[in-house]
């Protein structure tokens, strides 16, 4: 029997006063685009402890919520969380490690990054069964160290080698799928791995609340080969006047026995 889910990821963006769209007006957008394309797991990026807060609200009755903070506060600081479906999904174990050269140092900051950074992982299996299925991973790599984000995702690498399921890694990588930084997970497939030349010329995911196409995308799914993407969606909807966040949320199907 194949299995078939629909996995996202979405950097939601931080509240930033500046910004042309409100928090207020946003989080209306994000839960629109989650309840249109009713993913069954979802990598989330960029959140404050307020709008964790509101998720939890917002989507507790369908999703369950594992949040990592990269500092050890429960008042300051910025989560990554993963939403799994919970008609579809059990939690089963679960963890989460710095990105840095002490990887079980909370808030430990690694190489050259601005910020402390976290990958956080779960396993999943169908609901009313206790067999793990997959572990998800979901990560966000720091926007100025070239070398952090190089060694960020080498240290996920080494950590989703030790698993003996099939594995997904979603996240905001900061960088191009020609960076020095992507060729450290080279051998995992990518969820545009699909696009003709047209689509990646198109492929855009940080817009800057601009909008648009032209240009290569920083977020991704990744699968190791015991997990084929099937189809990938970049999801470019904008609601009155605005989008939900300055990147655009990815959606991809997974199909594995």
């Amino acid at each position: 029997m194949i299995s078939t889910y629909k996995i996202m990821t979405f950097n939601i963006r931080v509240i930033v006063p500046s910004d042309p769209f409100s928090w207020e007006q946003r989080k209306n957008w994000i839960y629109t685009t989650i309840d249109t394309y009713r993913p069954d797991v979802i990598g989330m990026q960029e959140i404050t402890p307020y709008m964790l807060e509101w998720i939890k609200a917002a989507f507790q009755e369908t999703y369950d919520i594992y949040s990592v903070n990269r500092v050890n506060s429960i008042k300051d600081g910025e989560y990554i969380a993963i939403l799994s479906k919970k008609t579809i999904f059990t939690v089963g174990k679960k963890g989460a490690f710095m990105l840095s050269e002490t990887p079980s140092e909370k808030g430990s900051i690694g190489w050259d990054a601005e910020y402390p950074r976290v990958c956080q992982w779960l396993e999943l299996s169908p609901t009313h069964k206790n067999t793990s299925v997959m572990r998800i991973y979901n990560t966000h790599l720091d926007h100025i160290g070239k070398n952090a984000r190089q060694n960020g995702l080498q240290l996920i690498k080494k950590e989703m080698q030790r698993v003996k399921l099939p594995v997904v890694l979603t996240g905001d990588f900061n960088d191009t799928p020609d960076s020095g930084a992507l060729h450290k997970v080279a051998s995992m497939r990518s969820c545009y791995a699909g696009f003709n030349q047209q689509e990646k010329e198109h492929s855009l995911t940080f817009h800057d609340y601009k909008g648009g196409t032209i240009g290569s995308p920083i977020d991704y799914i990744l699968s190791d080969n015991n997990v084929n993407l099937s189809s990938t969606k970049i999801i470019r909807d904008r609601y009155k006047e605005g989008y939900p966040s300055d990147h655009y949320p990815i959606l991809t199907t997974i199909t594995f026995p």
